[in-house]
């Protein structure tokens, strides 16, 4: 206790010092803080953007339908079952889906198109595709009516009005043979999705492939993301039923991952240099601090405090200058990474440019994560406490003689 109470006092008899040294870490943690929260916010928005155009959180499907995706592994999911699905705790909406190939002719003009039959509603509710109307309008519950993807329709030469012929294979090679009434063209960002993509409403989608009630996938949003694990795990012990398989977003948008991925480590890397230049700045003022307090030293042990105390206290010394920097910055950052939580950045330029193709506004919010920020603490007093080696080791090697010369 004794030496807790010297080491307090002696932090403050030389408030320049201690206020140099504190200033360094602060520093530190209030620049990673905000480079960190930046990062992740960004990430964050984009697998946002990327769940909500499509995928949702969890997919459920027919075992073995990833892997093969044939509508001849679509499923059955009864009311019972639908309802175990859209009753369990953390789900919000569920987008049931038909999805498979065919050829989409008009005129002389012949391409292959993959087909989705959804319900209207719950997929608007989950993907926003009405706001992807460019032409026309949206999907009906009831008719033939389809939209088709913008960079198809200019391919076949086609426009809202005009009648498209689609021809495939059904459910258990079945012929699959229709026309069907363009009501509208869409647009996406994803060059794939534009020069393929074809809507209908689920019940033409199934008669159209003569898989009556059948689904090839059931997409499914979440109140709270962070709690997907608990929600697959409780959704596994609720179907019983083996034949089915539930999968995260990150393993249906395996390149999406991959790219997060490179520009985590990316970010990481940043602030990597970041905390290794300050570490130096850090090292460098306990340097000089250490350096201007050796006649100091002398004369305490030469009076007869023993090095291994004098030692504790000058550890003791750091990890309060460490606390005062480290909390301060935490202090200081957390009120600027709360605002652009809740009033996100706006973006411009080509990086606005990507968010707006994507139909949602070119916005990005600071993420404010306890998980990460107490990491970037424990992190910064760890780098604190590596260099109380230095004066520690110089305590231990203190000649007195020379101390009281200096």
């Amino acid at each position: 206790m004794n030496n807790i109470r010297l080491a307090w006092r002696n932090i403050w008899r030389n408030k320049r010092r201690t206020l140099l040294t504190a200033a360094s870490i602060f520093l530190a943690i209030f620049l990673a803080l905000l480079v960190r929260s930046l990062q992740n916010g960004m990430f964050d928005r984009l697998i946002e953007i990327s769940i909500q155009s499509y995928t949702g959180h969890i997919q459920v499907h027919k075992k073995g339908y990833w892997d093969d995706k044939d509508i001849n592994n679509s499923m059955v999911i009864s009311d019972t079952m639908m309802m175990v699905i859209s009753t369990t705790k953390n789900v919000d909406k569920t987008v049931p889906r038909l999805e498979y190939f065919a050829l989409a002719s008009f005129g002389k003009q012949t391409k292959g198109a993959m087909l989705a039959g959804t319900d209207p509603g719950k997929e608007n509710a989950l993907t926003h595709l009405v706001e992807k109307v460019t032409r026309g309008h949206y999907l009906n519950t009831t008719g033939k009516g389809i939209l088709v993807g913008e960079g198809l329709a200019s391919f076949l030469g086609l426009t809202t009005g005009d009648t498209l012929v689609l021809i495939g294979q059904g459910y258990h090679g079945v012929s699959a043979a229709g026309k069907f009434p363009v009501t509208g063209i869409i647009h996406f960002p994803s060059p794939q999705l534009n020069n393929q993509i074809i809507y209908l409403n689920l019940p033409t989608a199934q008669d159209f492939f003569g898989a009556e009630n059948r689904i090839t996938s059931l997409s499914v949003s979440l109140k709270d993301p962070d709690n997907i694990n608990i929600t697959i795990s409780e959704l596994s012990n609720r179907i019983h039923d083996g034949d089915f398989e539930i999968m995260r977003w990150d393993e249906i948008m395996v390149e999406v991952m991959q790219q997060l991925k490179a520009k985590t480590t990316t970010g990481m890397l940043i602030v990597g240099i970041l905390y290794m230049i300050v570490g130096f700045g850090i090292f460098g003022t306990v340097i000089m601090m250490t350096n201007e307090r050796i006649k100091e030293f002398g004369v305490i042990v030469s009076v007869g405090m023993q090095k291994s105390q004098l030692a504790t206290i000058a550890v003791i010394e750091m990890i309060f200058i460490g606390l005062t920097g480290t909390l301060s910055g935490v202090a200081a950052a957390m009120p600027i990474m709360i605002y652009y939580h809740l009033h996100p950045i706006h973006m411009w330029g080509k990086m606005a440019q990507t968010f707006i193709s994507f139909g949602v506004e070119p916005l990005m919010p600071l993420a404010v994560k306890p998980l990460f920020i107490f990491w970037n603490v424990i992190f910064i007093l760890f780098m604190v406490l590596l260099t109380c080696i230095y004066p520690v080791r110089k305590i231990f090697k203190l000649r007195i003689v020379e101390a009281l010369h200096k």
